[in-house]
């Protein structure tokens, strides 16, 4: 494989994910918003309990069961706020022009390209430009390429 064919392969390897995780931001935010509900309800808290009567001889692990997985979903919930912090970080960082982009593409339902442009009210190739740059600094910033 020529250096050529191999510096393609690489920027498309940055490239599609980078699209992946901005595209994956409005469904870590719907996600966050069910494990908290989850958490909240469906897993109740483990608390001691005490009681007079005799226990039997035979214990069930259900406490155990249940404090697994509400560290299972505390860590998700964790990971999934990572996630979100990182791409708003990056969102912050952009003008309002840029933001639009990036939110038209990646957060909405009507993410065609040609779609985009017309909103933005821009030739088909400066958005492109634009949309390339932009996915460029995001990729940077969550260290998938080095300047």
């Amino acid at each position: 494989m020529d250096a050529q064919a191999e510096k393609k392969n690489k920027k498309s390897e940055w490239y599609m994910q980078t699209i992946k995780r901005l595209s994956q931001y409005p469904d870590d935010k719907k996600r966050l918003c069910i494990l908290n509900a989850q958490l909240g309800t469906e897993l109740p808290r483990t608390t001691a309990s005490y009681s007079l009567t005799p226990v039997s001889s035979r214990t069930s692990d259900q406490t155990g069961g249940i404090a697994a997985k509400r560290w299972e979903t505390t860590q998700e919930i964790n990971e999934c706020e990572l996630r979100i912090q990182e791409i708003e970080i990056i969102i912050d960082g952009l003008g309002e022009d840029e933001k639009k982009i990036i939110e038209y593409r990646y957060f909405s339902k009507h993410n065609y390209d040609w779609w985009v442009a017309k909103q933005m009210k821009i030739p088909l190739r400066t958005y492109y430009r634009i949309r390339d740059a932009l996915v460029a600094e995001a990729a940077i910033l969550l260290g998938y390429i080095r300047d």
